[in-house]
């Protein structure tokens, strides 16, 4: 009996172990009325300022963008929908450009930066301002996407 109860003790550790672990991610879901294409922002600890994308996000459908404890506070989001809507950071938002590439890619801020000046069309590709996103410091965040 007591070699069962030991059993149980373990293994109910063991799925609250798992649980935590999967808490732990930069989620996106999308409530807005159409697909949605998603791009992400951050700071990463190699390569400074650094962009990702694309995401395909259906509606009410959610992506893991960034998996584990969240090393940042500020996270910064572009997304296009495939029906026109677009979602970027506002003109009085300070920070958030980045450079996104019409398919599929990973681009560092600092391989187009001339004199403090982020050039993103001198690499081919297209600059843009994303929406800041701020997680207070929370290792697990998720945001929605709405309307």
């Amino acid at each position: 009996m007591r070699q069962s109860c030991v059993l149980s003790a373990m293994a109910v550790t063991g799925l609250l172990c798992l649980v935590s672990e999967g808490k732990a991610d930069f989620k996106i879901c999308n409530r807005a009325k159409e697909t949605v294409n998603l791009s992400i922002g951050y700071d990463n600890s190699d390569y400074g300022w650094t962009s990702e994308g694309w995401w395909k996000l259906e509606e009410d459908e959610c992506t893991v963008m960034i998996r584990g404890n969240l090393a940042n506070r500020y996270y910064y989001i572009y997304a296009a929908g495939e029906e026109g809507g677009t979602w970027s950071g506002s003109d009085k938002q300070k920070g958030g450009n980045f450079c996104v590439a019409p398919q599929k890619y990973t681009l560092h801020n600092r391989e187009y930066e001339t004199n403090n000046t982020l050039d993103c069309e001198s690499g081919g590709f297209t600059g843009v301002k994303f929406d800041e996103v701020d997680t207070k410091n929370n290792k697990s965040f998720t945001y929605e996407l709405t309307e």
